[in-house]
């Protein structure tokens, strides 16, 4: 069967029953999760993942990118092939690249994180009105390749298959990140505690009360300080920190940011449409998105269609997820589609009546 017929075969299946009973889904699920996409991709493994996702009808459209359809489509699909690495690797029950399929469950590397929403994705996308944009460095703190490749294009609207799916089907965008550390140091030299002089506990209890009061998610994810052989007085430690922000909230991490010493691992901005979203969505998704690394994308319309489970272990071993899980993701994405699809038609005619 050629690609493009496969992927025509994929969609009819979608419209028409569940895909969790379809083999050939199977398949190809065990055949992704079967590839070693460990971010970031060296070239021998870039090639054989570009092998792969040609037999959907893929080709390579930028650096680490791939797509499918038609790129001068309104709109567009994003989502990834790449992993984290299965670390600790003796926790897996099982080899991670193999897709085991138990009773309740189907395991394997990348199965929720986000294969089997990619293949979604590919089903559910038409060639002519679509395009799906893959991403093989999204799990890499890289250089926002397929952030810059959306922003030179600028589809009117895109959804983003990836996420966790948290009591709503789908989100408006994405909330921004900031992963960082506060730098707390008195000054002072280490002290014998029978001598005067203090700690750095003051800096960290003030540090401490100013978070819990401040209007942004903020999350503690690691706290370290010189260890010595002797009990001396602590005068310097390190916080690690995850603040989590939305529309309009960049200017108070800033202002946050500037009372404290601080280093910053990584920044990503909100991914956020510039109009609103369809209605129905649960505002933005909580996890950050690497398509923020750049800044704001300059897009219409951005909806995140997640396909995970809250408990599917990504990034820990033996993440899967529940076959119910390709079907709910499934009809969610051929839904929004749809209304997409209508919105746009409509919106088509209209502006052919104007042009009149």
């Amino acid at each position: 069967m050629s690609s493009l017929n496969r992927s025509r075969a994929l969609r009819v299946r979608a419209a028409e029953g569940p895909l969790m009973s379809d083999v050939r889904f199977r398949e190809d699920l065990a055949a992704l999760v079967a590839l070693d996409t460990v971010s970031p991709l060296d070239p021998v493994r870039l090639e054989a993942c570009g092998a792969e996702l040609a037999r959907h009808g893929c080709s390579p459209v930028g650096p680490g990118l791939f797509g499918y359809g038609d790129p001068r489509s309104r709109i567009w699909l994003y989502s990834h092939v790449d992993t984290k690495p299965a670390v600790p690797l003796p926790e897996w029950t099982g080899d991670p690249f193999t897709l085991r399929e138990l009773p309740d469950r189907w395991v394997g590397l990348g199965v929720s994180d986000a294969k089997f929403q990619l293949l979604n994705a590919l089903a559910a996308a038409d060639p002519e009105r679509h395009f799906v944009l893959i991403d093989t460095c999204e799990e890499y703190d890289g250089d926002g390749d397929a952030a810059a490749y959306l922003s030179e294009r600028r589809p009117d609207t895109l959804l983003i298959c990836d996420g966790a799916y948290d009591g709503h089907e789908t989100y408006a965008g994405h909330l921004g990140q900031v992963d960082g550390e506060f730098l707390l140091d008195t000054g002072q030299p280490p002290r014998h505690p029978a001598r005067r002089g203090g700690d750095v506990a003051g800096q960290l209890g003030a540090l401490l009360a100013e978070l819990d009061g401040v209007d942004l998610a903020c999350t503690l994810t690691g706290l370290s300080a010189p260890s010595t052989e002797r009990s001396l007085s602590l005068q310097r430690a390190t916080v690690r920190f995850d603040l989590r922000y939305g529309s309009g909230g960049e200017d108070r991490v800033h202002e946050l940011l500037a009372r404290h010493p601080h280093r910053i691992r990584q920044w990503m901005h909100p991914v956020l449409g510039t109009a609103a979203a369809a209605t129905g969505t649960g505002g933005p998704a909580s996890s950050a998105s690497r398509l923020g690394v750049r800044g704001p994308l300059g897009i219409r319309r951005i909806l995140v269609v997640p396909g995970a489970d809250p408990d599917n272990r990504n990034h820990q071993p033996d993440e899967f997820i529940r076959p119910s899980q390709v079907d709910r993701h499934a009809r969610t994405l051929r839904n929004v589609l749809d209304a997409l699809d209508r919105d746009t038609a409509v919106t088509a005619r209209h502006r052919e009546g104007q042009d009149r």
